[in-house]
């Protein structure tokens, strides 16, 4: 199973494709809307969202509200269309300076248009199709947020809070999550070669999504500082994952991400036309991405996990697939039951 998402964060749709999905996965527009409005409505968001309405077509793949095993594509409409105006600036902490070095453009809208993170609702839309197979074969796949800048045990009144102070201060901020899948099935991925072990393409996933600094698995950077013996009492620090496989606990994921560049007082720049310092400014940046991320974080990891239980299982339908899975739940259950 692959996928591909086009177009740019004005422009008039993104698009994605899922190859290699199996048939006879029942899933409704209502439940893909419904993971969209999650992303485009996370706390911190820019007033750019009250604009967007995530309208979707779903262009094939689907017999009604069934998977055909055919690839499926998607078009996600953006309603806001109105191009930037064409700039040499960069903004820092974007993607803007590599971007206008590597194509050899001095136009940063350029590069801006495809490296903004509104891509990342077509990676919602088809993240949708792989989260809906794991609910099927009872994996559950969830998220929820560790800090927002400095602040730990984030509940809904502190964080509301906190998105306030740095509103008014012209601030933006980073914040750290978690993504956590239960019930799946022991032996995903492989440790034989460096490419196929599970937690290098769970990375290869997060660290794909805009804004993201840091991921670790279970315990992660803290094994660093405790010895071994301490670290064998506990059987959840290896979050799920021995030698790039599931091991049949719960997989735990982290991530970091970065407080958002885009500044409403602006941070300095240069014109690289003329190298004379100037002001870059953000008037519809996102005041925190660490909502937003997460969920996008679940439908990658979702995504992934599909790749990895699909070459586990092989399949081309769900009634192929399903009987396999439980079987080796019921095979290797006897095993982790009795450790």
């Amino acid at each position: 199973m692959r996928y591909l998402t086009a177009g740019e964060s004005h422009g008039k749709y993104l698009t994605g494709i899922l190859e290699g999905f199996p048939a006879g996965v029942h899933i409704t527009r209502a439940y893909i809307a419904a993971q969209l409005k999650r992303r485009r409505q996370a706390p911190g968001r820019s007033s750019r969202q009250a604009l967007e309405t995530d309208n979707f077509e779903i262009i094939s793949g689907l017999d009604g509200d069934v998977t055909t095993g055919a690839p499926i594509s998607v078009l996600v409409e953006n309603k806001s269309r109105a191009l930037p105006a064409s700039s040499s600036v960069p903004r820092p902490g974007h993607a803007d300076l590599a971007g206008m070095l590597k194509y050899g453009t001095f136009n940063a809208g350029l590069i801006r248009e495809r490296a903004s993170a509104r891509e990342t609702a077509a990676r919602v839309t088809l993240g949708s199709f792989a989260l809906r197979l794991h609910e099927i074969l009872g994996v559950q796949i969830y998220s929820r947020i560790l800090s927002l800048g400095a602040i730990g045990s984030i509940t809904a009144a502190t964080a509301a809070a906190e998105l306030a102070r740095a509103r008014r201060a012209g601030d933006t901020l980073g914040g750290t999550f978690e993504v956590i899948a239960e019930n799946l099935p022991a032996g995903l991925g492989n440790f034989t070669q460096w490419d196929r072990r599970l937690g290098a393409r769970l990375g290869s996933a997060m660290m794909g999504i805009n804004g993201v600094k840091g991921f670790e698995v279970g315990g992660g950077f803290g094994l660093a500082a405790i010895g071994g013996i301490e670290a064998s009492k506990d059987p959840e620090v290896s979050g799920g994952l021995d030698g790039g496989m599931t091991n049949g606990r719960a997989l735990i994921l982290h991530c970091a991400v970065k407080p958002v560049p885009g500044l409403p007082g602006g941070t300095m720049s240069s014109d690289l036309r003329n190298f004379k310092k100037t002001l870059s400014v953000s008037r519809t940046s996102d005041t925190t991405a660490v909502f937003a991320a997460t969920v996008v974080a679940e439908h990658a990891a979702a995504l992934e996990l599909a790749v990895a239980l699909l070459e586990k299982f092989g399949g081309d339908s769900l009634a192929e697939i399903k009987p396999r899975v439980d079987e080796w739940r019921k095979r290797t259950g006897k095993i982790l039951s009795r450790l």
